[in-house]
């Protein structure tokens, strides 16, 4: 058997092959889709990460192309993960489902499609964003119209002759308005407390900030909410070389802006009447990064530039008059399609383990449980801001394994093995769709 088990062929769980690897600890990665599944089908056609190219750093290859401040689209960064796996031939077994995984005696036994596995340590590399939620209140809306997540939209085209409703305006919900005006396609967002960035600012780009500024090593006591480290992201895009998106923007390009649905009975959506306080919000958040950034600036003695206005990002004052529906009927407004952009949510409840917070959450210290042999990988807030994304997770594997290879020398269970038990097909070299 291996010493350590990995599930999940993502970022994560491949970053923790290549860190295992270099301490010589024998491994597999169980994957039940693909390398990098998420971002094959949770994903549409136009996405591109939010985040520079320059922060794509996976342990032992970082991005070394012509443009590190672009941003890669979400097929390059498919193609990059499986480039990666290649590389550093990961011992990957797919497709593997883990369905229980358990303590034992002398270590771990999961439950797999492809039958039982034991293993001395496991870590658990499946990321936050796992499954689409929606409200419950999704289920009342009327089987005319088509209702989908944010994770099943893939373009303009797939949808039907109407107008659309977008619930959310966070990272995914703004970014498919965007890409839905892009398509000339008439839109009605449904605004949620989300913040915004500008995608530039005084010279560099915002995640440039938050790394010089220190936010991206934030740790999760910081947060007013624990369940903030969960929530919706500030909305911002990567497309055509990234640039700001703002709600009055939208707005001002035709957008129609409402407050959070609270209840659907058929094709009749009830609303709040927070669009006003949602909004000014998003742009209270932008000003207090920039003002960060100003005051860090101001302490550091850097040479910034100073930024340009960007007009039509600025607070505005005239939506302060209008009257915000609290009741919207999907026929009289022509909409023929639903998009929920609102969320995911975590299930660990098949592993059979006490390490867990009220909200399900894993408990740990930077990946490392109270419970002999058990780790996690890739989650937001595992250690700080940035564990939960590309550019964060390679140092918390390099942590991990460290921490594993004393765990199995401490246990005196450092077993070599040359293969796994398991019987499955290995990762394949190209890129299937």
């Amino acid at each position: 058997m291996p010493d350590v088990v990995i599930i999940g062929g993502g970022q994560a769980g491949l970053s923790a092959s290549v860190c295992l690897a270099q301490q010589d600890i024998d491994h597999v990665v169980l994957e039940k889709d693909d390398v990098g599944a998420s971002w094959r089908h949770q994903r549409w056609d136009s996405f591109c990460l939010v985040t520079p190219n320059w922060t794509v750093r996976l342990p032992g290859q970082h991005y070394n192309g012509p443009d590190p401040n672009g941003f890669m689209s979400g097929q390059a960064y498919i193609d990059f993960l499986v480039r990666y796996a290649k590389d550093f031939k990961i011992p990957l077994r797919r497709p593997i489902e883990v369905t229980r995984a358990s303590p034992t005696s002398a270590g771990w036994e999961l439950e797999t499609i492809a039958g039982p596995v034991n293993c001395r340590a496991l870590i658990i590399a499946t990321s936050n964003y796992q499954t689409p939620t929606l409200p419950l209140f999704a289920n009342g809306l009327s089987s005319n119209i088509l209702s989908m997540s944010a994770a099943e939209y893939r373009s303009a085209g797939q949808l039907p002759p109407g107008r659309v409703l977008v619930v959310g305006s966070a990272q995914s919900g703004s970014q498919i308005v965007e890409d839905l005006q892009i398509a000339r396609r008439d839109v009605i967002l449904s605004v949620s407390r989300a913040g915004r960035v500008p995608r530039r600012y005084r010279g560099r780009d915002a995640i440039d900030w938050m790394n010089q500024l220190g936010f991206l090593d934030r740790p999760a006591t910081v947060l007013d909410d624990p369940r903030k480290r969960f929530g919706g992201e500030p909305h911002m895009t990567g497309r055509k070389g990234g640039h700001t998106i703002s709600l009055q923007n939208f707005h001002a390009q035709g957008v129609r802006l409402v407050g959070r649905v609270d209840g659907v009975e058929g094709t009749v959506l009830y609303l709040k009447s927070d669009l006003r306080g949602n909004i000014h919000a998003a742009d209270q958040f932008s000003a207090t990064f920039c003002s960060d950034v100003d005051a860090f600036i101001e302490q550091t003695g850097l040479n910034a530039p100073l930024d340009e206005d960007e007009p039509s990002h600025a607070p505005v004052t005239y939506l302060d008059r209008y009257e915000e529906p609290t009741r919207l009927d999907l026929v009289d407004e022509d909409v023929s399609t639903v998009i929920w952009a609102t969320g995911f949510r975590f299930d660990y409840s098949w592993i059979n383990a006490d390490v867990f917070d009220l909200f399900g959450y894993p408990i740990t210290m930077r990946g490392e449980t109270e419970v002999p042999g058990l780790y996690f990988l890739g989650l937001n807030y595992l250690h700080n801001r940035k564990s939960g994304i590309i550019y964060g997770v390679g140092e918390d594997a390099k942590h991990v394994a460290v921490q594993i290879r004393r765990f199995l020398e401490e246990s005196s269970v450092l077993v070599s093995t040359s293969e796994s038990p398991i019987r499955c097909s290995p990762v394949e070299n190209s890129n299937s769709r």
